[in-house]
């Protein structure tokens, strides 16, 4: 279990307690346990019982049910809580912008026991004259319920892939004679999937019946989808499953075609290779038209600088020394620090004073560190597009990186305005994060990509890759056009923790299904064109 689920269940742990009326210093308490778990460094259940019981803000209560969930896989205080409370309140908990007390409000007085009796209720109207609501909350209320109800049974890329290629590598060895790939949206790097789809030549009763010999392994927790072939079609089988119906329509001598790997099936149908990531409908109008070169495509090992980044100095959790010393220990070239600005007060975000301060250190870090670290800010751009500090205070920065925090509910007219006011900014030099999305759990806000790609190309603005797997935003679909008008995109961990760093490699994953190359990738650059670009504005 991963330090994001054991949080997880304090975090429902708090909300049914303050659902059943708990008091407010209990339910404090966990919803605490669920942040300082979330930012710790190394995996809590790796820990030492002595170095768990020393986690500052830890007291025996936490203590306890860490160590019990540890060693028995479960905590009886939430499954107790849990047991008492119907199913669907405790789901109507998860969805965001319902905490307990709406949803305590509308189980008494409205009798309302599921999200799906909720979304009813919305359709009648029947939240308007609810204290507290009213018809905007109605609003938004439904849009998250339907939200919520059209993400279940669906998981983040980043969450299925370990777990897949761990279970092709165990069938690898205990079928070494047979043939098995990944098919389906996993082969296509998909950023949101249902299942984990394989294709293989081992007969499908060899293989449940192994499956059900060996039922703790953890993908039985994900819904599995087996294709069986044989080898002589295996190939042109594995491109048909990996493949979206669309791109097949394209394409259709494909499955006329045959071969001993997937490019001799395209060879011998006449046609250009494309690996299975760039198998979709939104790829056909460039792929009809161009050579592909897949050596050209974006992949893990042609990053050479780990951009936007925070440390202690705002919201991460490890200083600005360790952050740089762990980018070097990676083999990375260059860090640039991009810690929260002022405004964004609830991630501790840096005055004026302690910017400064911040930059004298990455001076002091830069005199005696392997690798250079440059200067920054996350500046959040404010309601009316404006950045964060004033000019001559941006001007003492080497990367400002511009991006949406708050007042997210915008239309698109403002969402898009807000954004080019920001991009126009001479101080700009990086969009984040375009459109504010949190995949499975936040819409993001409306955006006319045409004329922020646009505004970018004339301002010479790169956009940000943002590669938490929970974020991959900007969407890969917008990245053939970004470099079609010459704007670059920078694959960016976001990184709030040493182990963030890590996170480039699902920037890459989703950048590569929109043919994002390396020559317009801002941080493959090695160091010093990375220096000149710096310069360059």
């Amino acid at each position: 279990m991963n330090n994001k689920a054991i949080a997880n269940k304090f975090n429902l742990l708090g909300k049914l307690l303050e659902l059943q009326g708990e008091n407010a210093f209990k339910t404090r308490s966990y919803s605490n346990a669920y942040i300082t778990i979330r930012k710790l460094p190394t995996p809590l259940f790796e820990m030492a019982e002595e170095d768990i019981r020393a986690i500052p803000g830890f007291g025996k209560a936490i203590q306890e049910k860490v160590l019990e969930l540890r060693d028995t896989g479960e905590m009886s205080a939430l499954q107790k809580m849990i047991d008492v409370t119907p199913p669907g309140i405790v789901e109507m908990l998860m969805i965001k912008g319902l905490g307990p007390k709406k949803v305590k409000q509308l189980w008494e007085e409205l009798d309302i026991e599921s999200p799906g009796e909720l979304l009813y209720a919305c359709n009648e109207n029947r939240l308007v004259a609810l204290k507290g609501f009213g018809e905007k909350t109605q609003k938004s209320v439904k849009d998250q319920i339907e939200y919520h109800l059209s993400s279940k049974g669906k998981y983040h890329y980043a969450t299925i892939e370990p777990i897949a290629i761990n279970l092709i590598k165990t069938l690898n060895e205990r079928f070494p004679m047979e043939t098995i790939e990944l098919t389906g949206k996993l082969a296509r790097r998909s950023t949101i999937v249902e299942q984990i789809e394989l294709i293989g030549t081992v007969p499908e009763s060899e293989l449940a019946e192994w499956m059900n010999e060996n039922g703790e392994f953890e993908y039985e927790e994900i819904p599995f989808y087996y294709i069986e072939t044989d080898e002589e079609t295996f190939w042109v089988n594995h491109i048909e499953s990996s493949s979206s119906e669309e791109y097949l329509d394209s394409f259709p001598e494909l499955l006329d075609s045959n071969g001993y790997d997937e490019i001799e099936v395209y060879e011998n149908a006449g046609i250009d290779f494309h690996p299975p990531y760039l198998r979709e409908k939104e790829n056909l109008p460039w792929l009809n038209k161009t050579t592909f070169d897949e050596s050209q495509i974006i992949d893990d090992e042609s990053i050479k600088g780990v951009v936007h980044n925070h440390s202690t100095y705002s919201d991460g959790v490890n200083t600005l020394k360790q952050m740089a010393d762990a980018t070097a220990e990676l083999g990375y070239e260059y860090l640039v620090m991009t810690d929260h600005s002022k405004s964004a007060f609830y991630a501790n975000g840096l005055s004026e004073e302690r910017l400064y301060a911040q930059i004298d250190e990455i001076k002091e870090i830069n005199s005696k560190s392997p690798i250079r670290v440059f200067s920054g800010i996350e500046s959040d751009i404010l309601h009316n597009g404006d950045l964060d500090y004033a000019d001559d205070v941006l001007a003492e920065l080497d990367v400002i990186v511009a991006s949406v925090h708050s007042v997210l509910k915008m239309d698109e007219a403002k969402a898009t305005s807000r954004l080019i006011t920001a991009i126009e900014n001479p101080y700009t030099r990086i969009l984040g994060h375009p459109t504010g999305r949190l995949l499975l759990s936040r819409k993001g806000y409306p955006v006319d990509f045409n004329k922020v790609i646009d505004a970018c190309a004339a301002n010479g603005v790169v956009i940000e890759m943002n590669a938490n797997p929970y974020r991959l935003d900007m969407d890969w679909r917008y990245i053939a056009q970004a470099m079609e008008k010459g704007v670059m995109i920078s694959i960016n961990p976001d990184a709030h923790s040493i182990g963030g760093i890590n996170d480039i490699h699902y920037g890459v994953m989703a950048a590569s299904k929109g043919g994002l190359t390396k020559e317009m990738c801002l941080n493959t650059k090695d160091l010093k064109a990375f220096e000149n670009w710096v310069e360059s504005k």
